[in-house]
């Protein structure tokens, strides 16, 4: 049975549409229509039902279609890993990186990497946390710096800076004018979160800053970039939390503070990777992070202040 046939199906059992499978499939609809046909006579029954305004699956179809879609992931996983292996043997790193830390990790350990291995090639993918998690699942990265949580025993991890959390505040306001900021006085303001779907780990310290202030903060926007909650912070429409390398990075208009709490909130940083025999490029990225990260040097890259050496559990809340 040719491969053809079962993405032909898969496609028109997604879509119970043979018009829009064929725009899917960028074929023509009466070709669609006979593939299928050919694939119905091979399996000796009926794969859909139809009707002048309907197409469902029959009861062969639907316990085809598992099949056929496993069928085609493995296949399109062999070629993934075939490509991979190619790939590493001429040392390359398709690595993943969440925007806004990726300044420090550019200054920081890639250099090490490129001065020591000047033969690797980085492919670099800027995603959110959750894609980049994702992604080492779907081997469709190597390794990534991101933020967890992060689930499993297929991905290995440990954490490869920890910063403490600041405050971010419009300069206009009264608060900017403190040293430190007291989470009470801005219970009655209005706080700019970070989407628990976008940053998962900037949502929990945040929530974790409101329920050891034993205080109730007032919600605000909720945004799902970076640059947005500094532009709304910038525009007198909150404040936001979020670690201290922004300090470095935020626009006209803002300031940062620490937040007046002992000990200060953390956010990690951290080096993920699949959880099997690496690539040579790979492991040598491995173990430059082992030897270098800021957390178990006790020295962050320029862009960043001290790390809070408060030992905690590599894996996030």
């Amino acid at each position: 049975m040719e491969l053809r046939l079962l993405r032909y199906f898969a496609a028109v059992a997604e879509e119970l549409n043979v018009t829009r499978a064929a725009e899917k499939l960028h074929t023509a609809q009466p070709s669609l229509s006979q593939q299928i046909r050919q694939l119905e006579g091979l399996i000796g029954a009926p794969l859909f039902t139809r009707d002048k305004h309907r197409l469902q699956l029959t009861e062969t179809g639907k316990v085809f279609l598992p099949a056929a879609k496993s069928i085609l992931a493995a296949v399109e996983n062999a070629f993934f890993q075939a490509r991979a292996t190619a790939r590493n043997e001429v040392g390359t790193i398709v690595l993943g990186m969440i925007p806004g830390p990726e300044g420090m990790v550019f200054s920081h350990i890639l250099p090490l990497l490129l001065r020591q291995s000047p033969d690797t090639q980085l492919l670099l993918r800027t995603m959110t946390a959750p894609e980049a998690i994702q992604a080492l699942h779907k081997r469709e990265i190597m390794a990534g710096f991101l933020r967890g949580p992060i689930e499993g025993d297929e991905i290995a991890y440990e954490v490869y800076m920890r910063e403490r959390m600041v405050v971010m505040l419009p300069e206009s306001w009264d608060l900017a004018r403190l040293d430190r900021v007291p989470v009470r006085k801005l219970a009655t303001l209005p706080q700019i979160s970070i989407s628990p779907v976008i940053a998962p780990a900037v949502h929990h310290a945040s929530e974790e800053i409101e329920q050891r202030a034993g205080v109730t903060l007032a919600k605000g926007i909720c945004s799902e970039a970076l640059m947005t909650s500094m532009n709304a912070v910038a525009s007198g429409l909150g404040y936001c939390f979020f670690s201290e390398y922004v300090g470095g990075i935020v626009p006209k208009g803002v300031v940062t503070r620490p937040i007046d709490m002992d000990p200060a909130p953390t956010l990690d940083l951290l080096f993920a990777y699949r959880n099997e025999e690496p690539s040579a490029a790979l492991a040598a990225l491995i173990a430059l992070v082992h030897e270098h990260s800021p957390y178990h040097s006790g020295r962050m890259p320029e862009q960043g202040g001290d790390p809070c050496n408060t030992p905690r559990s590599a894996r996030p809340a």
